[in-house]
């Protein structure tokens, strides 16, 4: 036996249904396609502002390479001002932190550098930029703190070159045995890969000459 007896019993049911569980239905169906437009719309978003930034960033290439730096340094600004939230960004702030050693103005590279650090999330590029900025406090004579920069367990194929740093601001502290020791990790570090240890060793022999 039909639970409803008649069709008018079916409609009714329908209708009451409908009035309980309607809206949330379509308070639900409203929400999902919004979730999806607004998500498409988000991903235009991001893909437009990336395809802005690169255009700026060439822009800036260009201007480097051809030894114009006020426009190189304008194109730079206007990436972070714009495109804060993109990677061009980062790139943007290493190019101004360079022009600001360049410049002997080494609290703005440091600026620069701790921002950019900050912003990166490839692993890669952070240690490249937490190496550059341990250079930078070594210029400034902040010792403690650019060895500090220099402690992490993971750092990959950037290992030989901390070491070597390491060294270097050893020796501007006056730890040349701590500083030879340095040296010799970044020789063995560097095993038989591509990188040029001609400079490496010369230190070496200096310090082994210096504490036969």
């Amino acid at each position: 036996m039909d639970v409803y007896q008649t069709e008018e019993e079916q409609i009714e049911a329908i209708k009451k249904w409908w009035q309980e569980n309607g809206k949330a239905i379509v308070f639900g169906v409203v929400v999902g396609l919004s979730t999806i437009f607004g998500w498409r719309s988000w991903q235009t978003h991001v893909a437009q502002q990336a395809e802005a930034a690169s255009g700026l960033y060439q822009q800036l290439l260009i201007s480097v390479r051809d030894d114009k730096s006020d426009e190189a340094k304008t194109a730079a600004q206007k990436i972070i001002k714009d495109y804060d939230d993109t990677t061009y960004a980062v790139l943007a702030r290493l190019m101004l932190a360079k022009f600001a050693i360049a410049d002997k103005e080494l609290d703005t590279a440091e600026e620069h550098l701790r921002t950019a650090m900050e912003k990166t999330n490839p692993k890669s590029l952070q240690l490249e930029i937490r190496l550059r900025l341990a250079e930078v406090l070594k210029e400034k004579q902040d010792y403690d703190q650019a060895l500090n920069l220099l402690n992490v367990n993971e750092r990959g194929a950037f290992d030989s070159r901390y070491e070597e740093l390491k060294g270097d601001i050893l020796v501007a502290k006056g730890n040349s045995i701590e500083a030879f020791t340095a040296y010799q990790q970044a020789l063995l570090k560097a095993g038989t890969g591509t990188r040029d240890t001609s400079l490496l060793e010369m230190k070496m022999d200096d310090l082994g000459k210096k504490n036969p």
